[in-house]
């Protein structure tokens, strides 16, 4: 528990790409800014779902993979120094009479900020973990559940714990990456995985290991050296990993937007176009909200995320212009 008193202009909750463009913009906009983050990276769904991917849609940008975007998206997010806070789960927000709102996070940590702009979408997605004693101590430096970052596999022993096709993506996309790639299923086939897939798979130099378990993981101050496997038709096996990469499905956490005293639709926060909700002074953006004509695109985000900002700069001060523009800003 933990009090964070310091009083914000604005608390962005969520640090995918829509709260990280928004925490960018309200730096121009001169906001006093926050931004919390539920897990303990920034970039949201991009980082989680689509880090090795590559995205198209964005505009200006041709392509780019989704680890990259995120990369450059904290670079710009970072320009002006917003106070940036990991592992808070926001759980209740309450506004008091001087129209300042706290936030409070599981763990009883409160925030307080003059407004509130919701960048969540609709939940955290938490990965079913591989069932093995002692994984957490390795989960900082070894152990992953995104594929994030490929070039820290480069020339490794890579573990792979899935019985989804996203482990056989998983495989494939590591091959020529690293020194070798074992794919450790514990069941005798892959969720989802179409033929092609599985032949891909076959042909490859992926080492696959079906009915597999892990038993055991070993190595030092958080880095893997070796994992025992065990299956009924091959016993046990004890096999050099470098990292192991775990993917057995996700679990969502809904974000709590009725506890918020928010009014959703279909899930979803019902905003103005000026990404007012139901409460004055919080706004929402990103797959967050619902509205008619709603696209989730990662540049929807962006644009109501500027539509956000502009409308919380005018609530904070009915004075201020509608918009700003980095041309004049960043003349220099």
């Amino acid at each position: 528990m933990g009090e964070h008193n310091e009083l914000h202009d604005v608390i962005i909750i969520g640090g995918g790409t829509t709260g990280l463009f928004a925490a960018f913009y309200c730096g121009m906009r001169d906001l006093k800014t926050k931004v919390i983050e539920s897990g303990s990276e920034l970039g949201g769904k991009v980082l989680q779902f689509l880090p090795e991917k590559l995205i198209y849609d964005v505009g200006g940008i041709p392509q780019i993979t989704g680890d990259q975007l995120v990369e450059q998206m904290i670079e710009q997010a970072s320009i002006n120094q917003p106070t940036i806070i990991f592992n808070q789960w926001i759980e209740t927000i309450t506004k008091d009479e001087d129209d300042i709102f706290t936030l409070t996070s599981s763990d009883g940590t409160r925030h307080r900020a003059k407004a509130v702009i919701v960048a969540t979408g609709t939940g955290k997605f938490n990965p079913v973990k591989p069932e093995v004693d002692g994984l957490e101590s390795f989960e900082q430096k070894s152990v992953h559940y995104t594929i994030s970052n490929l070039q820290q596999f480069a020339g490794k022993q890579i573990m792979i714990a899935s019985n989804n096709r996203i482990g056989i993506d998983w495989a494939l996309t590591l091959e020529n990456i690293a020194e070798r790639v074992y794919l450790v299923n514990n069941k005798n086939t892959f969720q989802h995985a179409a033929d092609e897939e599985l032949q891909s798979l076959e042909e490859s130099s992926v080492i696959v290991e079906l009915n597999s378990n892990l038993i055991e993981l070993q190595g030092e101050d958080g880095w893997l050296d070796e994992i025992t496997i065990k299956s009924d038709e091959k016993g046990e096996q004890r096999i050099k990993v470098d990292h192991l990469l775990g993917y057995n499905g996700l679990k969502m956490v809904a974000t709590p937007f009725k506890e918020w005293g928010l009014e959703t639709s279909s899930g979803k926060v019902a905003v103005d176009h000026y990404m007012a909700t139901n409460i004055e002074g919080i706004f929402a953006a990103g797959d967050s909200t619902g509205y008619p004509g709603k696209t989730m695109l990662i540049a929807s985000g962006y644009t109501e995320g500027l539509t956000a900002v502009n409308s919380v700069a005018k609530y904070l001060n009915p004075k201020a212009a509608p918009q700003v523009y980095s041309t004049v800003i960043y003349r220099k």
